[in-house]
């Protein structure tokens, strides 16, 4: 058997899955697809599902991949789980590594990361894909390499994205027409959802740079392209090339229908603490997410009072925050708490 690092790969797609054995072939497809010049691993973490996911993944090898071939494919049983390791029967540059884990760790907030850093440590880019979202163009991981390989300022890259719900497709988020580079203040001020993080490539050294508002994130991949932003270029792809499914079960878009407080005080504090590292430079940005995302539905809750929400709206572009949005709030808010007391 030939061990799994002596495959030189320059790109590894990470692949975080739970219980979603109805979509995860979709996005299993997508990474087969892919046409390259360089090899890639696919590294698969299910986080112990219970809808028979482990299942789904177990018998797509079985139908697309080597599993004979000893000079590469190999089984392994850790204590965390068991492993799996193969190449594609026919896409000679696509390999997959799956890890199965025997519990579920996101329950009990265990890292998943380190079970893959011999696939994930020494290569240049890392590209980004949940269970439950796909990608579509099949030579999309080749051309954000390639950009990034002759654009060294550019240190992530990202592209157009469908939003898929309840069958309907639109596409939404970030809609330049051209490619083009996006600033930190643009990134910073329309949130976590402007870029699909199926669409996301990046340099790996980004996976060791943790300032410490990035480390207190509630949230992995919003603080991940605000950082893209502030080491170098976030490059932007217009074409739509992967497809974000919204409210799927399960998903972290479903999970937070209603942001609860505590949800929206933890990111206020981490997105302060960016404020303060980066000399106040975006300040403008990070309170008009702040207002639109977390102040109003914390003052329409009654979790703080009308002097500290008109404080920072004036710290936002507070031009773009109406009389008759405030009025909208100050509505909302006494209605509240009619209810609440009924």
């Amino acid at each position: 058997m030939v061990a799994n690092n002596m495959i030189e790969h320059p790109l590894a797609v990470r692949c975080m899955t739970y219980n979603q054995a109805r979509y995860i072939t979709d996005a299993m497809n997508g990474f087969c697809m892919q046409q390259t010049n360089f090899p890639f691993v696919c590294t698969i973490v299910d986080d112990a599902s219970t809808d028979g996911e482990q299942e789904v993944i177990r018998q797509y090898l079985n139908d697309n991949f080597d599993l004979q071939d000893a000079s590469i494919a190999y089984e392994k049983d850790e204590a965390y789980g068991h492993v799996t390791f193969a190449r594609h029967k026919t896409n000679v540059n696509c390999y997959f590594a799956v890890v199965y884990l025997n519990e579920n760790h996101y329950s009990q907030r265990k890292p998943k990361a380190p079970y893959l850093k011999e696939w994930t440590d020494n290569v240049k880019y890392i590209a980004l894909c949940e269970g439950d979202d796909y990608w579509t163009d099949p030579l999309k991981l080749q051309k954000q390499v390639r950009y990034m390989e002759n654009h060294n300022e550019c240190c992530m890259t990202a592209c157009a994205a469908s939003w898929e719900e309840n069958g309907r497709f639109e596409n939404k988020g970030c809609q330049h027409k051209v490619e083009c580079d996006l600033s930190t203040d643009e990134v910073i001020r329309k949130g976590g959802y402007y870029l699909a993080t199926a669409s996301l490539v990046y340099r790996t050294e980004l996976n060791n740079d943790r300032p410490e508002w990035r480390e207190k994130a509630n949230v992995g991949d919003y603080p991940l392209q605000v950082l893209g932003t502030l080491r170098g270029h976030l490059h932007f792809f217009p074409e739509v090339m992967c497809v974000y499914r919204y409210m799927v079960e399960g998903s972290f878009s479903d999970k937070n229908k209603v942001w609860p407080p505590e949800y929206l005080k933890a990111k206020i504090f981490w997105m302060k603490m960016l404020d303060n590292d980066t000399k106040h430079k975006y300040s403008h940005a990070i309170y008009f997410n702040l207002v639109y995302t977390c102040y109003r539905k914390l003052f329409r809750m009654s979790l703080i009072n009308f002097g500290e929400y008109i404080y920072v709206i004036m710290k936002s572009d507070h031009k773009y925050y109406n009389i008759s949005l405030l009025r909208e709030d100050i509505a909302i808010r006494s209605n509240n708490k009619r209810i609440a007391l009924d």
